[in-house]
């Protein structure tokens, strides 16, 4: 699995050669004087300031179709949006449409866009340069151009996040709060004024990281941070289909990591050959959000069942119930199935970090870091296996229902802020909330609430068990 990880990542890199600008001033100038026109809902003025807009691209359309036909379609969309609207005195339609072909026009002639080849040029310094135009918009409480900006950042964050995590996983754990912050800040009359620090704090986070190099270090943190966490769930669920004597358990949650990891394989090709991260980027942020969520909901049953079986009066008893399998079939497949929540979640990030890490380095330096990183991760894997199975049952119980649990916590939060970020959940957060991203704690009650719930459960289930325990413990005496 490590060369074909290699083998892709070098077989199909990513990235744009820089390009002469293309010139987009007459359609610029067109959107600003029909938006002044549509402020004053003066529709026969609107219509005379667009047709320059119109004739633009009428001329202009088969050289957008010739870079990128995807840029071009949205295009096109948006100009029969605006046109239908002014048609019907649809003010706030056109308002619309209008702000997002601006931020159409500016993608075209930046060059941050998905060409026909599948790739594009955006980098962290000109991710940065757009933190800056955002500013400009919220200074001149343009906010829905600042809101159509917040969603091109939302996209685009994809398609540089990789240099950030190589580097930082606190400036990473904070540009991912931050996004959630800036739509819910832009959005809400009552926060605008806060989006500009938001900003501030976004550019102030990454100039540090525009212009370093990367070496073979920085490819190896990548998998190894990225792996970490779906290693500890798979080593825990491994150990225990060992220490509970079910050969075929370890077959099922080996091949849930198997398909896993080759899904994750395929789709990150799947992008580098037809998409790129930013065609792929609000696909990657659902897949992350609904499966974390998903894994979320199992981790939770499977730290219970391991907290329950601490009790080593019922684990003596549960296996002897057991004639041949101490697992039964149902847990079986569902620990497969969480093997390969978990690797998908994490694996797709790592494939899709890696390839735009392509051109960052020399082959050499890309590949010695991604084998050093899955290296590491075997080594770990194999220890974790190896000396866990001579942790005596109660302690090895505990500390793995404890495991699980901080990564239910985590994965919830984590998952829920995904959806947060690709708009299936309410970006609405709360300044009274806590924030703490390296634990995925966001500020908002959508996913708080959730954990919270988690931790009021485990807690009633620690202090139930522990009376349990006193109450049994009484009557023995």
């Amino acid at each position: 699995m490590a060369l074909l990880l290699c083998f892709g990542v070098l077989l199909f890199p990513s990235g744009a050669s820089a390009a002469e600008k293309p010139d987009v001033s007459v359609p610029e100038k067109a959107v600003t004087k029909t938006l002044t026109a549509l402020e004053k809902s003066d529709f026969v003025q609107a219509k005379e300031a667009f047709r320059d807009g119109k004739l633009w691209w009428t001329r202009s359309k088969q050289d957008v179709k010739g870079k990128s036909y995807d840029l071009a379609q949205q295009m096109d969309r948006q100009v029969a949006v605006i046109t239908l609207a002014i048609l019907n005195g649809e003010a706030k339609a056109g308002t619309e449409g209008l702000h997002t072909l601006d931020g159409l026009l500016r993608d075209y002639r930046d060059g941050t866009y998905t060409d026909n080849d599948g790739k594009t040029k955006i980098t962290l310094a000109s991710y940065i340069k757009k933190l800056g135009e955002t500013r400009e918009f919220v200074k001149n409480e343009d906010w829905g151009a600042a809101d159509q900006q917040v969603q091109d950042l939302q996209k685009q964050w994809l398609s540089v996040e990789g240099d950030v995590v190589s580097q930082s996983q606190v400036a990473y754990d904070n540009m991912e709060r931050d996004l959630m912050l800036l739509a819910a800040y832009v959005q809400d009359p009552t926060n605008q004024a806060r989006t500009a620090d938001v900003l501030d704090g976004m550019e102030d986070t990454l100039k540090p990281f525009a212009n370093v190099t990367y070496t073979w270090f920085d490819a190896a943190l990548i998998p190894f941070r990225e792996g970490l966490e779906a290693l500890l769930i798979v080593a825990t669920l491994l150990t225990f289909a060992k220490r509970a004597k079910t050969p075929s358990a370890r077959r099922w949650i080996i091949g849930g990591t198997a398909v896993g990891l080759l899904t994750s394989l395929v789709l990150g090709l799947i992008v580098a050959i037809w998409l790129s991260a930013l065609a792929f980027g609000n696909n990657s942020t659902l897949i992350n959000g609904w499966t974390g969520v998903i894994a979320s909901l199992m981790m939770l049953y499977v730290s219970y069942w391991l907290h329950s079986n601490s009790d080593m009066a019922k684990w003596n008893n549960y296996m002897a119930s057991k004639s041949d399998e101490a697992i039964s079939n149902g847990k079986m497949i569902s620990f497969a199935i969480l093997a390969f929540l978990a690797i998908l979640r994490e694996g797709l990030e790592t494939v899709i970090f890696l390839i735009g890490m392509v051109g960052r380095m020399s082959t050499t330096e890309l590949v010695t870091g991604i084998l050093v990183g899955l290296g590491v991760l075997l080594v770990i894997a194999v220890v974790m296996l190896k000396f866990s199975v001579h942790i005596p049952l109660k302690p090895f119980f505990m500390i793995s229902a404890a495991i699980v649990f901080y990564l239910c916590f985590k994965f919830m939060g984590s998952g829920i802020h995904s959806l947060q970020l690709a708009g299936v959940i309410p970006a609405t957060v709360q300044d009274y909330l806590p924030s703490i991203p390296a634990l995925s704690i966001y500020p908002s009650w959508y996913s708080i609430l959730p954990q919270l719930i988690f931790v009021v459960v485990a807690l009633f289930i620690l202090v139930r068990s522990g009376l349990k325990k006193r109450a049994m413990k009484q009557l023995a005496e």
